[in-house]
């Protein structure tokens, strides 16, 4: 993958982290657990990639 694909997706990976980062606090100021477990568990999953390709690069 060339390195201009790569920082194309580590830009993505870090907006879907901050994205669900947001819904995260929403969830937690209107106390819809359910949904804030969720975002928790997709920013988890962004972040574990977004390390694996910082790695790679």
């Amino acid at each position: 993958m060339s390195s201009e694909k790569i920082q194309e997706m580590l830009n993505w990976l870090n907006d879907q982290i901050e994205y669900a980062n947001e819904a995260i606090q929403e969830s937690h100021l209107t106390h819809n657990y359910g949904r804030q477990s969720q975002y928790e568990g997709i920013r988890d999953a962004f972040m574990r990639c977004l390390n694996k390709l910082k790695q790679a690069s």
